[in-house]
C-alpha cells in the first residue's frame, strides 16, 4: 500500500499532505502536534466530512469519537 492509499486527507494544498512529499504522514502528524491537534485523517475515522471544520483539537475529537 503507498502513501497516497492511505492517507484519507483531501486536503492536498496542504504542505504536510503526502501527496507533496516523500516523507509519509510525518509532516502531517508532527505539524499537527506541535499546535496541539489532531490530523484530519483521525477525524475522517469518526465523522463522514470535516468540511466547514475550524478545530482541530483534541476537545472537540473527543466530543465527536464519543457520539459514535
Amino acid at each position: 500500500m503507498s502513501k497516497l492509499e492511505f492517507c484519507p486527507c483531501t486536503d492536498t494544498g496542504c504542505q504536510f499532505n503526502p501527496a507533496n512529499h516523500d516523507q509519509g504522514c510525518n509532516l502531517c502528524v508532527e505539524d499537527s502536534l506541535k499546535c496541539g491537534e489532531i490530523p484530519k485523517c483521525f477525524f475522517l475515522k469518526v465523522v463522514d466530512s470535516v468540511e466547514g471544520f475550524d478545530d482541530w483539537s483534541f476537545q472537540h475529537f473527543a466530543k465527536l469519537a464519543l457520539k459514535q
